[in-house]
């Protein structure tokens, strides 16, 4: 996805009290934490991290208008949309280097002895070279970065003697397009509404936008339900639970407007806490205490395709055949909130005020697939390609 910057514009707070409703309501997420959260402000880490450092791994977003999963990353000359398959008398030909330059779906297709290649044929129909930039399966990638552990490179030996090795990267595209497509499971967190509106908080547009969508939308617009929130309370008590008490990860949409760009998060810290003033009018409302936080909040960011013109101006963290995390090659991006929560007599939080314009739009999770499916994409068969890093 997109290189952002962090920009806040400060924003003159309300004199009544925004309580979560339904649709922002921190429980939400409780299937997907197996608790039911904890809304006692005191009870909640003032940092966290994920348990487990496999994962939270970056990865390329798959762009539609590359040709998703069936673009040839490793190829000096990837051709999009144009390139030959090979038949499997070509590919008996072929040495381990030049197997690896084929597609992440090219190499799925022939561990499975599928010469037809009808993964790579379903991403060639299913995208565009006419797609938006930003258009692909980040929100694959984000919830298979937080359900798997990132993948070690692996040769498969398909039924006619071919090994197809597959690395790290070629893998992690595989999970994206499984989760993108294929995994819509029981288990399931949402908290926030999806914001429609075209626009981009100041400093966060991007140069491959559309003019008129890197300008911050009209007020009326910006502050309308579905663009004000996710509340800022049950983001702090979504996060501080997930991430800080369970070690968890969940996905959010970092872009407050109509652009969706789903990441991992990894991790978050705190600072600048303090009590504010409670006026009448919010302890009409139910408000004991009010504190004012700011909260940095780290996620997964996507890596680059290689160009030598990227490498040349100082990039380093690309699509790679090596697995990323605890790496140089990892690589992190944070925004940096600034909100109210709200709490009660009895010291539980139940609602909040954002104080910077950049804000989550919404938070989500599904919970691990049993088993690999095969419908729509057919990724059944991931199962003898997946390994989990083992450190």
């Amino acid at each position: 996805m997109k290189f952002l910057l962090i920009g806040l514009m400060l924003a003159i707070p309300p004199s009544w009290a925004e309580v979560y409703d339904g649709s922002s309501h921190p429980n939400n997420f409780r299937r997907i934490a197996g608790i039911n959260l904890i809304l006692n402000y005191n009870a909640l880490p003032k940092m966290g991290k994920l348990s487990d450092d496999r994962l939270g791994w970056s990865e390329s977003y798959w762009p539609s208008n590359k040709g998703g999963v069936a673009y040839r990353w490793n190829h000096p000359n990837p051709e999009p949309f144009k390139y030959r398959l090979h038949s499997r008398e070509e590919l008996a030909k072929m040495s381990q280097e030049e197997l690896g330059k084929l597609s992440p779906a090219e190499l799925y297709d022939i561990a499975n002895n599928d010469y037809n290649y009808t993964l790579t044929r379903r991403a060639f129909n299913l995208y565009s070279p006419r797609d938006l930039w930003w258009e692909g399966i980040c929100h694959g990638w984000a919830q298979a970065a937080i359900n798997y552990p990132e993948p070690e490179p692996v040769v498969v030996t398909n039924a006619a003697g071919i090994k197809v090795p597959f690395g790290s990267s070629d893998v992690k595209a595989l999970l994206a397009m499984h989760e993108a497509y294929n995994y819509k499971g029981e288990i399931f967190g949402f908290v926030g509404r999806r914001c429609k509106v075209n626009g981009k908080v100041e400093g966060e547009g991007d140069d491959r936008d559309r003019p008129e969508h890197r300008m911050y939308p009209p007020r009326e617009l910006a502050e309308s339900p579905d663009c004000r929130d996710v509340n800022a309370g049950a983001f702090h008590v979504v996060i501080t639970n997930m991430i800080g008490l369970l070690g968890k990860g969940f996905v959010a949409d970092i872009d407050r407007f109509n652009d969706v760009w789903n990441q991992p998060i990894h991790s978050y810290s705190t600072s600048d806490v303090r009590d504010v003033e409670v006026t009448p009018a919010h302890r009409a409302q139910g408000i004991a205490k009010r504190v004012h936080v700011r909260l940095k909040m780290t996620y997964g960011e996507e890596l680059k395709f290689f160009t030598p013109e990227l490498a040349a101006s100082g990039a380093r963290n690309f699509v790679s055949k090596q697995p990323v995390t605890l790496t140089p090659h990892q690589e992190f991006r944070s925004k940096d909130y600034e909100y109210i929560v709200e709490i009660d007599g009895s010291g539980k939080v139940i609602g909040g005020e954002w104080i910077s314009s950049t804000r989550p739009d919404f938070m989500w999770m599904y919970g691990r697939s049993k088993n690999f499916k095969n419908s729509p994409m057919p990724l059944a068969n991931l199962k003898f390609v997946y390994r989990p890093l083992r450190r």
